[in-house]
């Protein structure tokens, strides 16, 4: 998962994550941005973080900023965050945008969908062929049947 900031350089945003291993313990992970306004600076205006092989989400991520914060939860991971810190004293108009990163799970769950949802169609379309069968015999029966109101 990476934070990204943009705009000028802050005074050292503090990002924060918690969330559960496949294990079931917690996993928390900070780190802090620091700025430089120096020419070919060594520090990326990002945060990368590894989460190892988290199963789901990320709970929660905290981002902070001079004396303020905010947290956001139930995050993707294998994703970018990219968080808006601005107006600076009002964290609650902190914007966030998530971008979700393509895998081949993705295409792999598209497949096994199609997959049943085909599977489930053809079913349905054998049961009704049969229906339709079975009314047809119970048709020809009835005309065949003598009927002795008729005499």
């Amino acid at each position: 998962m990476a934070f990204v900031k943009r705009g000028t350089n802050l005074p050292g945003p503090r990002i924060a994550y918690y969330t559960i291993t496949q294990d079931g313990y917690p996993q928390y992970g900070t780190s802090a941005q620091i700025p430089q306004s120096a020419y070919f600076a060594l520090h990326l205006p990002y945060t990368i973080f590894g989460l190892g092989r988290t199963p789901n989400f990320v709970d929660s991520i905290t981002v902070g900023l001079s004396n303020q914060s905010k947290t956001w939860t139930q995050l993707i991971p294998n994703s970018q965050m990219i968080v808006v810190p601005w107006p600076i004293k009002e964290p609650w108009r902190w914007k966030a945008q998530l971008f979700v990163t393509p895998s081949k799970l993705i295409l792999m769950s598209m497949v096994a969908l199609g997959g049943t949802c085909l599977v489930i169609m053809l079913i349905i379309l054998g049961l009704y062929i049969k229906e339709k069968r079975e009314d047809k015999l119970e048709r020809l029966q009835e005309a065949h049947r003598f009927h002795f109101d008729a005499m």
